[in-house]
């Protein structure tokens, strides 16, 4: 026997009717469901609704019954009328058909011949053309094989020039290597201004075997090309008996002797492109052209590409623009990254 028993409250057989503690209230939308509601109506058998789709349709079958024999009333008393009337249009008819039939006859004949026309001009064309291509008269073809006739082919931007790669994301940067040009004995004259961007090419020429001697020196001796540097008011280059004053032609120039720098054909498109920021950078340096704008637009340029030549090796654009830049200045993400990289491929 449990210590401890709970009895219930009422016992298991017992009913339980709870009082009806809610009382109803007749609907002010539907008076007549109230009354019958009143009147001892289920409410719950009056809003069924199959019920009421039940008497919903009843309701217009009946409506149905009703308009079909109206009409057919109507009819009934319509064909008495008109049947008196039926028999002069019938005679009428029966004269005019042959007449109507001859002209349906010769425009079907008429039909006839244009499609057998219409066939024999196509015949006659495709005949005329097929002469013409076997002869040779027929115009070139369109689409791929008028463009292998033209001599000119439109490459990727961003394929490297030698393996012509086109995914050049992972792809190391390093110091483009063309072909380099021995100027001999070279005198190059700088300004304060020029100090920076000297200094840069010949951290370049140290690793190319190009010897800087003067103001701005290294310690590469019995090269094949020696730029003397000394300092003056005017920027010049002197390569034999020529002088070149303009930075843009002194750049390239050194850049072909340094290697960083082809005029050959197949290195045209980086040519160009370093073309625009040696004219951008001349600007700068000579002071007609804003530093910050020139930053902007090398952001845009490198967002796109890796390098400012369009390829994914450093030229002598890439390393005279970043002569221009102060690493401890605020600069636009791309550009500080590209900055980063020159600086450790010319220390």
């Amino acid at each position: 026997m449990s210590m401890y028993k709970l009895t219930p409250t009422f016992p298991a057989d017992f009913e339980v009717h709870p009082k009806k503690v809610c009382y109803g209230i007749p609907s002010y939308h539907n008076p007549a469901a109230a009354q019958r509601e009143e009147n001892g109506v289920s409410a719950h058998e009056e809003l069924d609704p199959r019920k009421a789709l039940l008497v919903k349709q009843n309701e217009l079958i009946a409506r149905l019954k009703a308009q079909t024999e109206e009409l057919n009333e109507l009819l009934i008393d319509l064909g008495k009328s008109a049947g008196e009337k039926k028999a002069a249009p019938e005679k009428k008819k029966t004269n005019v058909a042959p007449v109507t039939a001859a002209p349906e006859e010769a425009a079907g004949k008429d039909g006839k011949k244009d499609k057998d026309a219409k066939k024999e001009a196509r015949k006659a064309a495709k005949a005329e053309a097929m002469k013409k291509v076997a002869s040779g008269e027929a115009p070139a073809a369109k689409g791929k094989k008028a463009e292998q006739s033209n001599g000119w082919t439109v490459e990727d931007d961003r394929k490297t020039w030698e393996d012509k790669l086109s995914l050049t994301v992972n792809i190391p940067k390093i110091l483009v290597s063309y072909p380099q040009e021995h100027l001999g004995q070279v005198s190059l004259t700088v300004t304060p201004a020029d100090q920076q961007w000297a200094s840069f090419l010949s951290k370049v020429a140290e690793k190319r075997q190009v010897a800087f001697t003067g103001d701005v020196s290294n310690n590469v001796k019995n090269a094949k090309t020696t730029v003397k540097v000394t300092k003056g008011k005017e920027t010049s280059l002197v390569v034999e008996k020529t002088t070149v004053k303009t930075l843009q032609t002194i750049w390239k120039l050194l850049g072909a002797a340094l290697g960083l720098f082809s005029r050959r054909p197949q290195q045209v498109l980086a040519a160009s492109h370093q073309a625009q920021w040696l004219q951008k950078a001349e600007e700068v340096v000579r002071g007609s052209g804003d530093l910050s704008y020139v930053i902007r637009q090398a952001c845009q340029f490198l967002a796109r590409f890796d390098s400012l030549s369009s390829q994914w090796e450093i030229c002598v654009a890439d390393v005279i623009f970043r002569s221009l830049l102060n690493l401890n200045d605020a600069l636009p993400n791309n550009v500080e990254i590209w900055a980063k990289s020159v600086d450790k491929l010319i220390a």
